[in-house]
């Protein structure tokens, strides 16, 4: 770290250097605004930080000699700034001019903390030019600058839900909480976004603190239009001399939100089998083999009651009496056996599992993305915990649990072999770790339960980044497992469990992108109290905010994926029974879509705004020929049913366009309501194969609701008249628009 009062002349010189970067002669009028923010930022910038840039004195006198001493407005200042970065962008020039359109950049979102991004923007700055006097820095510098640029543009959330709290730390600090978070998501996931972005923040700053030379990277050519992808590789619990393992291809988003819906379309799915001993029939054999292998996965995924490969009552019955007799079975051969019973999980994922020997208990970490959000988000939505725990029977030491050993895995072999000689049974390790999977599905009980309890995550589970539940819930379904395991065990050699105390505090878990009722309720109750504050014909501001109460009014009926084209056409909406086809982009194989029913109160909405639209038109048609016909297309249904104005352009309603409206009104993640929905279905007790059917995720590929469905309308009526009660207790109404 270089903390020197004073700059040697050639540093000074390369300053200047530095500085001519940010003044292309293209913009030569707009030098002097390009100065002022170069000065603002210099003022702006915290105390603390100012002591560890010797640099900022000699940067800011270079700069004020580009300009007058006139001094122009905060407001109007901001908006030079805009209409500079309008005219790059215009000019297509971002790319040429990167570091002078991150100098112009202004915070668009009203929802992120301004303070933070002037800190940020500021700091790099001066990180930029000391980098530059350092050596070849190019790489680093325009990273930053453009991730810095980004983030205005409001395209960086989960970057700015993760960033460090700028204004209470100093540099140093700073540098190593960057590094600590840009590692955890790597930790996770090698090729994190979230950690990529976070790194071409804190390595500039690193090396700047540090004063790190400069390192040249050769870059791989890469396909620009080919789309980034994942590929998940999940091992697959199988009973024979074979390995399966399942590959599941998940395409990659910047943002969470789509992310989550990625994971939960599931588009490309294959299973590889790979055989010890081949066919001496030949390839197609083996490929019939093979296949025959993935189907009887796939059956036993569906844990039907007819299964004849899961484990019956009387073969867990007689595995129990073993286990609590202390003469046949050790101690650890006991607890692998129990735990994996009890906890539906392999031997060898046991032996990972973090477990609390003091209390006996299995530790559960359960962290999402959208746990991490802004400061001002924060206060509309539900926090939640990350970190639950659930209590194991006595029968199970859970110290002995991570040390698994040839020795114990040949005990358990032998003891299964036993059994099944002694007493015709056909135990094996696959059949008693699906045997909690099997019983709580036949229950009815919640896949996002099931899936805690075994210590899945939201990648091998999509429905878990939805759900926002209590650890109780947990916790009382496994102990209610427990509970048949000890009918099933002899009198004499119950399990042994000890029962939760009663009052102990409910604790959230899972999504926390869960709205009160309250906030709910002031939500749509001030959106409609603006529409009726604006009198008068057409205008566009009353156009967008029709738009959101209506867009809102659906999403939360329908469970719509944030998509181009949002909500569908009006040709997607059967206004006489209530019913909106929904095509999610095609994702299934033998069907193009889902149906489901409207509530009431989102139905009489929507023909309001088709009122509304039809007097657009008429309104329109004096001021705006092209929004006018606009409006026209959206009634006859040749174009999609909503999009927004924007200075009398029309904008189609897309992920990024609803991104920069939704910010002003309800600044949270695009597919916060699908959250919202499932867990309030989640909390009604509604079957969870209806929510999957409802929400779009399809298992194996299958569509929910064919001629071999046994799901009927009255099914999705029950969740039409959930919806509808919710909405009208949230004030949702039905409003006038004309």
């Amino acid at each position: 770290m270089n903390n020197r009062s004073e700059l040697s002349k050639f540093e000074i010189e390369t300053f200047k250097n530095f500085l001519n970067n940010a003044f292309p002669q293209e913009l030569v009028y707009n030098h002097p605004n390009i100065t002022n923010e170069i000065i603002n930022l210099s003022q702006l910038l915290s105390y603390q930080y100012q002591l560890d840039f010797p640099e900022l004195e000699t940067i800011v006198s270079i700069a004020q000699l580009k300009i007058s001493n006139t001094q122009t407005p905060l407001s109007e200042h901001k908006k030079n700034l805009t209409l500079i970065y309008q005219a790059l962008v215009k000019n297509k020039q971002i790319e040429k001019y990167y570091f002078t359109a991150f100098l112009v950049s202004v915070m668009r979102s009203p929802s992120h903390d301004h303070q933070q991004f002037e800190q940020y923007k500021a700091i790099t700055l001066l990180v930029c030019a000391k980098l530059y006097a350092l050596g070849d820095h190019e790489s680093a510098i325009k990273s930053v600058c453009n991730e810095i640029r980004q983030w205005s543009l409001g395209k960086r959330n989960d970057l700015a839900n993760n960033l460090p709290y700028v204004t209470d730390i100093e540099i140093k600090r700073l540098i190593d909480e960057l590094d600590s978070k840009r590692k955890e998501k790597f930790k996770t996931n090698k090729s994190s976004r979230l950690g990529n972005q976070l790194s071409n923040i804190y390595v500039p700053y690193n090396d700047s603190y540090y004063l790190n030379e400069g390192i040249l990277r050769k870059k791989a050519l890469r396909d620009p239009g080919a789309p980034s992808t994942t590929l998940m590789i999940n091992p697959v619990e199988f009973e024979g001399q074979d390995t399966v393992t399942e590959l599941i291809e998940i395409q990659m988003h910047q943002e969470v939100w789509a992310s989550e819906e990625a994971a939960s379309e599931r588009k490309k799915k294959s299973f590889l089998v790979s055989m010890k001993q081949p066919s001496g029939n030949g390839y197609a054999i083996q490929k019939l083999q093979a296949q025959a292998i993935i189907n009887q996965i796939q059956k036993n995924d569906m844990r039907l009651a007819c299964a004849i490969n899961l484990a019956t009552k009387f073969e867990i019955q007689t595995l129990l009496s073993y286990c609590m007799n202390p003469r046949i079975v050790s101690e650890k051969t006991r607890s692998f056996l129990l735990a994996s019973l009890t906890l539906g999980s392999s031997f060898e994922r046991i032996n990972q599992l973090n477990f609390n020997s003091a209390n006996n208990s299995l530790v559960i970490e359960h962290t999402l993305p959208t746990q991490k959000q802004r400061k001002p988000i924060i206060k509309l939505i539900t926090p939640t915990k990350t970190t639950f725990f659930i209590e194991l029977p006595y029968d199970i030491t859970s110290n002995l649990l991570n040390n698994l050993d040839d020795s114990t895995s040949k005990k358990i072999s032998k003891l299964l072999n036993f059994i099944n000689k002694t007493h015709g049974t056909s135990l094996t390790t696959t059949k008693i770790s699906s045997y909690l999977c099997f019983l709580l599905k036949q229950e009815s009980i919640d896949p996002t339960i099931i899936v805690l309890i075994k210590g899945e995550t939201a990648k091998t589970a999509p429905e878990l980044s939805y759900t926002h539940l209590s650890d109780l819930d947990v916790q009382q379904t496994y102990y209610r497992f427990i509970s048949n395991l000890e009918n099933l065990s002899s009198k004499s050699k119950k399990i042994q469990f000890k029962r939760q105390v009663n009052g102990k505090k409910e604790s959230p878990i899972g999504s926390p992108l869960v709205m009160s009722d309250e906030v709910m309720s002031i939500f749509f109750k001030t959106l409609g109290i603006n529409i009726s504050a604006i009198s008068g014909s057409y205008s566009q501001q009353l156009h967008n905010l029709i738009t959101y109460y209506v867009l809102f009014t659906l999403a939360l009926s329908s469970g719509y994926r944030p998509v181009t084209g949002w909500l569908g056409k009006i040709t997607d909406y059967n206004l006489l029974n209530l019913t909106l086809w929904i095509s999610d982009k095609e994702m299934l194989q033998s069907e193009t879509g889902r149906l489901i029913i409207l509530p009431e109160i989102a139905l009489r909405i929507l023909k309001r705004y088709l009122q509304y639209l039809k007097a657009g038109a008429v309104d329109a048609s004096r001021l705006n020929l092209e929004i006018s016909a606009r409006y026209q297309q959206a009634i006859t249904g040749e174009q999609h049913l909503f999009f927004f104005i924007t200075d009398d352009v029309i904008e189609e309603v897309t992920p990024s366009t609803m991104a920069a409206h939704f910010d002003s009104v309800l600044p949270l993640p695009l597919n916060w309501h699908r959250h919202y929905v499932r867990s309030l279905l989640f909390k009604k007790k509604i079957h969870p194969e209806l929510i999957a059917a409802w929400m779009g995720h399809a298992q194996l590929n299958e569509p929910a609701f064919t001629r071999f469905s046994s799901y009927s309308i009255g099914d999705l009526k029950i969740i039409s008249d959930l919806i509808n009660q919710k909405l009208i207790s949230a004030n949702c109404k039905e409003i006038n628009f004309v």
